[in-house]
């Protein structure tokens, strides 16, 4: 019995239609969907990263990342006193003073702001000669990247850092 079952089978196979090809000039014109590339950011389609922080020296805090950062896509809502600061394709930060409702508005501890740089030995001469006072000079880090680090108004750690090159 199971010979002939297989015999079946094989018959079958023979008698179904071979399947349509479309022409290559169709399958060319034809729009690939969109694929996230190999290289994500994230498993969750992340597109833009925006972070948030409450202020109690907006103008000091505006001051720092247009003036001496120069991040110069920003946007000021005066209704809400509200600082949205582009720094780069697909980050921003944003700044207000706490409002009654959006929880503490002095959490234990702040995240660090930790932005990629062209050349962080630039960047440090560059903002020193604004004034800008660092904890130390730029210094290679274990983790590959050459870093420099600063407070902004109230207190955040800044950290400019430039990828270093393999050898």
């Amino acid at each position: 019995m199971p010979a002939r079952k297989k015999a079946t089978s094989r018959a079958a196979t023979k008698k179904r239609a071979p399947a349509r090809r479309k022409p290559a000039a169709k399958k060319a014109a034809k729009k690939p969907l969109a694929k996230a590339p190999a290289s994500a950011p994230s498993a969750i389609g992340l597109l833009s990263q925006h972070m948030d922080y409450t202020t109690h020296r907006f103008d000091d805090v505006k001051r720092f990342y247009t003036d001496l950062l120069g991040f110069r896509r920003f946007e000021q809502d005066p209704t809400m006193n509200y600082l949205f600061v582009q720094t780069g394709q697909s980050s921003s930060v944003g700044f207000m003073p706490p409002m009654q409702g959006m929880g503490e508005p002095s959490p234990a501890k702040e995240p660090t702001l930790y932005f990629m740089v062209k050349d962080v030995d630039r960047a440090y001469s560059a903002l020193a000669a604004k004034g800008l006072q660092f904890e130390g000079p730029p210094a290679d880090m274990p983790w590959g990247h050459r870093v420099v680090s600063t407070i902004d108004p109230e207190g955040r750690r800044v950290m400019l850092a430039t990828a270093k090159r393999r050898s």
